[in-house]
């Protein structure tokens, strides 16, 4: 049994992970990440950093070197049927998630943070604080940080029994490929939408293509698919839309899926981050600053209480779940105002998208979220 006992056990180096690395680490608080891959990886994928993240990423002393590789495009344009029918001022910086892994993971090690690579998770003990991984090891730690994912096994052993991962109804293609645009473009479509935004100063191209389907692929961001099914998925758009695909190299397919919302992240010594707390769908581009909030939130709580973890979990609880939950709901509903079909309704939309502050309210809502101001309201009331 190896010994770290006074380290908090990070199992996942995805955005979740690394984020809670290295807020710990900058704390001075002693965190090690278990990776059951061999490196650190990404595939074909961009995202998008909002105020709420950034705020967090400035905290964390990177916003400089995000800065460096990333872009942050002038305008947003929304396009229905092939035609522009509203314009807005862009609030966000775009880059490749391989790109933020790998500030993320840098920063973390500049802090002196490790990690173990190849270490799969076998069994886990809350009661003893012990872990052991399929590779024989087995560690004694001070707390488990469950950062790995909608298939979390740590969230399959402690939380919710026997309720299974359910298809959300939609597939996605993604991919980074070239293309001249310097704006993040969407195109709405009846039962599907394509967003595409460049992801540094090349211009490399982010592409997200939504379908929704009953048939779906399986729930991982690793299975290349055809650039013929993803042309086929996408016959309703135009050329220049498509062009985007069909010079890019690799394109990857995946079905998009979720799980029940959670009223209760922790239990006994174990913590819940990122999709292992709640699998956000992507509509409303939140996914990694929700991983990113989790993460910031109770590294700033386990800091403030000095190391009382049972006191962090409760408010970490407090303040998480329902904001998270909160945006799942909203990212649901978007999903069913992208998709519209029918051409009256759809008209009636993009009015309403083009004549009011619909979008500017939305987004304010979630991007205005400050973290630090959400712990100290609640640390105020103890």
């Amino acid at each position: 049994m190896n010994n770290l006992h006074n380290h908090i056990a990070i199992i996942g180096s995805g955005i979740a992970g690394l984020t809670l690395g290295c807020a710990l680490k900058s704390f001075g608080i002693d965190a090690v990440i278990f990776e059951r891959s061999k490196d650190i990886s990404e595939y074909g994928a961009g995202i998008s950093i909002s105020r709420n993240g950034l705020k967090i990423i400035k905290q964390l002393n990177i916003l400089d070197k995000l800065k460096l590789n990333s872009y942050k495009p002038e305008l947003v344009s929304w396009n229905y049927r092939n035609k522009e029918f509203h314009t807005d001022t862009n609030d966000v910086f775009t880059m490749s998630r391989k790109k933020l892994i790998k500030v993320l993971y840098d920063k973390y090690i500049s802090l002196g943070g490790k990690i173990f690579f190849e270490h799969e998770l076998q069994n886990i003990s809350a009661d003893k604080k012990t872990l052991t991984f399929k590779n024989n090891d087995s560690y004694s730690i001070k707390h488990i940080a469950a950062c790995d994912g909608i298939k979390s096994i740590i969230r399959d052993s402690y939380f919710l029994k026997n309720i299974d991962i359910k298809y959300s109804g939609f597939n996605a293609w993604r991919g980074i490929g070239k293309s001249e645009n310097k704006n993040i473009e969407f195109h709405l479509g009846p039962r599907s939408h394509v967003v595409k935004y460049p992801v540094n100063k090349n211009l490399d191209q982010s592409f997200v293509a939504i379908i929704k389907s009953k048939n779906w692929s399986e729930e991982s961001w690793k299975i290349e698919g055809s650039i013929e099914n993803c042309l086929e998925d996408l016959s309703d758009y135009s050329d220049p839309i498509k062009s985007i695909f069909i010079e890019n190299q690799k394109v990857f397919k995946w079905g998009i899926f979720v799980r029940p919302p959670l009223h209760k992240v922790y239990v006994k010594n174990i913590t819940l981050f990122g999709d292992a707390a709640h699998s956000m769908v992507p509509f409303m581009g939140q996914g990694g600053c929700m991983a990113i909030e989790d993460a910031y939130t109770f590294a700033l709580l386990i800091e403030k209480l000095n190391m009382s973890f049972s006191k962090a979990q409760i408010i970490y609880n407090k303040i998480r779940v329902s904001r998270n939950n909160k945006i799942q709901k909203i990212s649901m509903q978007q999903s069913k105002l992208n998709h519209i079909g029918n051409p009256i309704i759809a008209s009636i939309r993009n009015t309403i998208m083009k004549r009011t502050n619909i979008i500017a309210s939305r987004t304010k809502f979630i991007w205005s979220y400050d973290v630090c101001d959400a712990v100290e309201y609640e640390l105020k009331k103890i």
